[in-house]
C-alpha cells in the first residue's frame, strides 16, 4: 500500500513532470434533463403550491410571483448546479487539471450586493433593538460578512497513475473513469471528460502510451464497472 508521504511526493511530482498532452472541456456530471428538473422542479414547485391552495390576489401579485419564480430557476440553475470548465493535462505520472465553476459574473455581483445589504440590516438592528438583534441574527450576520467576497474559485485536482490501471471507457458518452487494478488510494482514481467521442478515443490512446499495463473496459451503463472483478473481489475480501 502506498504510504501518504509517497503520494504526497507523487502529487508534487506530476505538476513537475512535462506535459505531453492537454485539453479542456465545459460542461457538468450531471445530465442536461436533470440539471433542468431541479431547476424548475423546487421553485416551480413553490408557486404551483402557492396558486394551488388558496393564494388570492390581483393580476400584479400573480405577474411578481411568476417573476421571482423565474429568479429563483435562473439562481438555481446557473449558481447551484452551473457548468464547469475544466483544464486536464496529462504526464507520465498522472493527469492534473484544473475546475471552475462557470457562474455568471452578475451572480457575484448580485450575491454580493445581497451580503452587504444583509449586513447594513444587522447593523441597523444593533442600533434600534440592541446586542440582543446578534442573538437571532447573529449567523446571517457571519454569513453575510462571509459572501461579501464571493468570486470565482479554481480548484486543482489530480489523478495519479498506479503500475497496473484500468480504463472504463462509457461508450456514447465522453466519460472516462481510471482506476487502479489493486486496491489503494483515491488519489489514483478518477473521472475525466472529453469534448467529443472521437476526441476521448484520441485521449484514450495518449493514455495507453502512458499507462503501460492498462485495460480498456467498454461499457454501456456506469454502474456496469461494478460488476468488474476489480469491484466485486474487494467486496468479497472485505
Amino acid at each position: 500500500m502506498t504510504s501518504k508521504e509517497d503520494i504526497q511526493a507523487l502529487e508534487q511530482q506530476v505538476y513537475q513532470a512535462p506535459v505531453l498532452f492537454e485539453w479542456e472541456y465545459i460542461g457538468s456530471d450531471i445530465k442536461g434533463w436533470l440539471r433542468l428538473l431541479l431547476a424548475i422542479g423546487g421553485p416551480g414547485t413553490l408557486f404551483g403550491s402557492i396558486v394551488l391552495f388558496g393564494a388570492r390576489g390581483t393580476i400584479g401579485a400573480y405577474v411578481g410571483l411568476s417573476v421571482m419564480t423565474l429568479l429563483f430557476i435562473l439562481m438555481v440553475r446557473y449558481l447551484f448546479i452551473p457548468d464547469s470548465h475544466y483544464h486536464y493535462k496529462l504526464t507520465k505520472l498522472g493527469v492534473h487539471y484544473t475546475q471552475e465553476q462557470l457562474i455568471p459574473e452578475v451572480a457575484y455581483t448580485l450575491v454580493r450586493g445581497f451580503a452587504w445589504v444583509g449586513i447594513a440590516v444587522c447593523l441597523i438592528a444593533l442600533f434600534v433593538i440592541g446586542p440582543l438583534a446578534f442573538v437571532g441574527a447573529g449567523a446571517f450576520a457571519l454569513m453575510a460578512f462571509g459572501m461579501t467576497n464571493f468570486k470565482s474559485k479554481i480548484d486543482q485536482h489530480r489523478i495519479l497513475f498506479a503500475d497496473a490501471n484500468i480504463l472504463f471507457n462509457l461508450k456514447n458518452d465522453v466519460l472516462l473513469d481510471i482506476i487502479p487494478k489493486k486496491k489503494m488510494k483515491l488519489a489514483f482514481s478518477g473521472t475525466i471528460y472529453a469534448t467529443s467521442l472521437a476526441k476521448k478515443e484520441s485521449i484514450i490512446a495518449e493514455l495507453i502510451q502512458q499507462l503501460g499495463e492498462v485495460e480498456v473496459v467498454d461499457i454501456k451503463r456506469l454502474n456496469e464497472q461494478y460488476k468488474h472483478p476489480v469491484y466485486t473481489s474487494a467486496q468479497s475480501e472485505q
